[in-house]
């Protein structure tokens, strides 16, 4: 989905450069699919960096102030509340069905059946608001969901705005395979 781009060459100079052993852990390369546009942002002194795909119905659009704007927070969002993914849609099953299980586990023993999936789609809702990009609360104004910012931008813009995906690194964590 997010390819890696051969960087040795490049590697290779830096080393030659600075005289410091470097390696590259991880990378990833976005290329706009279509009309839209690619972002990217660092934070924190480099110790977080986002790349951010927003497409757009309309290239005029991605010309648009509000539209650059829009990108622009859309990559602060991504660097600052760390979501897992764009949309539920995205989320990994096995990630779904292991938080089902916690949160099976947490109701008080003896209720209803019916009672404990409705708290479990209740914990659900919660674990997705904090882990999918477009549930999040956006972080500059709470109370608004970051769904709910791009709609007020696509009636704006008189547009069909949508994330893509995204690629969020920071430095430290740990590195899936």
């Amino acid at each position: 989905e997010n390819p890696a781009v051969d960087l040795e060459a490049d590697r290779v100079a830096a080393v030659q450069k600075l005289g410091e052993n470097i390696l590259i852990r991880r990378n990833a390369r976005l290329e706009v699919q279509g009309s839209g546009a690619v972002a990217s942002y660092i934070h924190t002194g480099g110790k977080v960096g986002v790349l951010v795909e927003v497409g757009a119905s309309k290239d005029t659009t991605t010309q648009s102030e509000e539209f650059k704007q829009l990108v622009r927070d859309l990559t602060l969002q991504i660097a600052a509340a760390s979501p897992v993914c764009v949309s539920r849609e995205a989320i990994p099953q096995a990630l779904a069905d292991r938080e089902r299980e916690v949160y099976r586990g947490q109701v008080p023993a003896g209720k209803p059946a019916n009672i404990i999936e409705k708290i479990v789609e209740g914990k659900m809702d919660k674990f997705y608001s904090s882990v999918c990009l477009v549930d999040q609360s956006f972080i500059k104004n709470p109370d608004l969901t970051v769904t709910q910012l791009i709609a007020e931008r696509n009636k704006s813009l008189g547009e069909t705005i949508s994330v893509r995906r995204f690629v969020r690194f920071a430095v430290g964590e740990e590195i899936s395979s």
